[in-house]
């Protein structure tokens, strides 16, 4: 898992069929103390976390393909819970 900060959202007119009508967000991995730990990494976001929420992020990519439903789907990170 990596403890992450949504930085925005990502917006697409042609994807993979998998992902239609999926949110996909921009998040940037940081520490405990919330500063940035490394370069920003897309995720699917079923949760609908806003920007600047401190989330959870899994890379299992099994996990994040039966979301969409799709084992051939290129998504591999998803975010699984958000922090207070």
């Amino acid at each position: 898992m990596i403890h992450a900060r949504v930085d925005g959202h990502a917006v697409t007119s042609i994807c993979h069929p998998s992902l239609n009508g999926q949110k996909i967000a921009l998040c940037t991995p940081i520490d405990d103390k919330g500063h940035a730990t490394g370069a920003p990494i897309a995720a699917i976001d079923p949760l609908g976390a806003g920007q600047h929420t401190r989330v959870f992020i899994t890379t299992d990519g099994q996990f994040s393909q039966s979301t969409v439903s799709d084992d051939d789907s290129p998504i591999r990170n998803q975010i699984i819970g958000l922090i207070d």
